[in-house]
């Protein structure tokens, strides 16, 4: 059984000392406990240096499979489809090597790091990503309160659509017929890699994020990608195939469920977290919150999704391994 457990559980395994008796539940039931990078650079964020220390300690053991990171995941989708799609914009000679050494230091480096001191990363961290986390929580508090002004009721999220109006520029557009609907994931996901790999197209200049770039840029030629807007949009509107881009949708679907329940700063890093749910079996939450979001989720995925469960460690009074070991019956 593959498990991917919430930051607030690992909080507590770590702060308890209970990784010892998390490894022999994990060896004795056959667990493959799952560490996605994004629990770790939340677990970075905590202040306090001695229970950072202690829930990094839990998270870095050598039995745990870790996970590589979403960016990388959405990357690999979008130059499949691009492959299945759109052969002129595929290199004829990939060069994997950026990849590889991204995933090396995602899946292995900072792991390492983070086990031998964490002081320097959580001193980095923060100055990396507290600024464009500020931006999306702006956009997050603003786009959950049109949705009840709305009186938003998305019975089935997969019925979620996006409209072409009247007012939108035809820069942005680009052959998408106004008047017409088409399915939020589609027009979320293509304006995430256009802008991603506009930037890219920056990268010389300070501040911007080439992250996108550089998992794309070695295996698709970018300049043709962005060539031609208006079959770039057809790409995303009608060509992508909805089931062999999941975490795209994830990324998407997740954000709208999680804007039903109050936003807070965590909210866009419980949307991070929900792309890895194809990863495992089952997901454990003490969020109430969260796990009736990704329930929503799970509701209208096109593929299928872990077990969505919570646990209360705290009222339990008991060990978190305990309150783990039962949620797992």
């Amino acid at each position: 059984m593959r498990v991917i457990l919430d930051n607030n559980v690992w909080s507590y395994v770590g702060i308890e000392g209970t990784k010892a008796e998390l490894e022999s539940l994990a060896q004795g039931r056959r667990l493959s406990i799952r560490t996605p990078p994004a629990t770790l650079l939340e677990a970075l964020r905590t202040k306090d240096a001695e229970k950072r220390d202690r829930i990094i300690d839990a998270m870095t053991s050598r039995h745990w499979v870790r996970l590589r990171t979403e960016v990388d995941v959405e990357c690999e989708e979008f130059v499949a489809e691009a492959r299945r799609t759109r052969p002129q914009w595929v290199r004829q000679l990939s060069r994997p090597g950026r990849p590889a050494a991204l995933r090396e230091f995602w899946m292995r480096g900072i792991w390492r790091e983070a086990a031998r001191d964490s002081a320097p990363l959580a001193a980095r961290q923060p100055r990396v990503m507290d600024a464009d986390e500020d931006r999306v929580f702006d956009v997050l508090k603003s786009n959950s309160l049109s949705m009840r002004n709305s009186d938003w009721n998305a019975e089935d999220l997969t019925k979620v659509t996006y409209l072409a109006t009247e007012e939108a520029p035809d820069s942005y557009l680009a052959g998408w017929q106004r008047g017409t609907h088409v399915a939020g994931w589609r027009v979320e996901g293509g304006d995430v890699f256009r802008h991603a790999l506009d930037q890219y197209d920056l990268k010389t200049w300070s501040g911007h994020d080439t992250t996108y770039g550089d998992w794309v840029e070695p295996y698709l030629y970018l300049g043709r990608v962005l060539r031609d807007p208006e079959d770039f949009t057809r790409f995303w509107l009608t060509d992508v195939d909805e089931a062999r881009m999941p975490r795209n949708w994830l990324r998407w679907v997740s954000g709208v469920a999680l804007l039903e329940h109050k936003v807070t700063k965590s909210t866009g890093r419980d949307n991070q977290l929900a792309c890895y749910l194809p990863d495992c079996d089952v997901f454990l939450s003490e969020d109430r919150r969260f796990v009736r979001a990704l329930q929503r989720v799970k509701e209208a995925a096109p593929i299928p999704l872990p077990e969505i469960r919570w646990v209360d460690i705290e009222a339990s009074g008991g060990r978190a391994v305990d309150v783990i070991a039962a949620a797992l019956d």
